[in-house]
């Protein structure tokens, strides 16, 4: 059973690390997002920049918080994965 937890805190892992980063580099290389927050931040009270604004922005936002949630989630849940299995493994050589 140990090397089952550790093989999957070490896919867990690497899943939210791997997909932590690719949010990440999304949220980096969105140009349109970049566009329309520049129009938006110089005509903020225009309903036709809010119409292209809020969208992007909740697009962007989510990429962000994909990004910081993928990484930490990863990071603490593999890690909790691999102790169990370390612990699992210790239990069993004990008694």
């Amino acid at each position: 059973m140990s090397a089952w937890l550790r093989l999957l805190g070490i896919v867990v892992l690497a899943l939210g690390v791997g997909g932590g980063a690719y949010c990440a580099t999304r949220a980096l290389g969105d140009v349109p997002f970049t566009e329309v927050a520049a129009q938006y931040a110089r005509h903020p009270e225009s309903w036709a920049v809010q119409v292209d604004y809020y969208p992007a922005a909740a697009r962007h936002y989510g990429l962000v918080a994909g990004a910081i949630g993928g990484i930490a989630g990863g990071l603490v849940f593999g890690s909790l994965l691999l102790g169990v299995g370390t612990l699992a493994a210790r239990r069993r050589e004990d008694g």
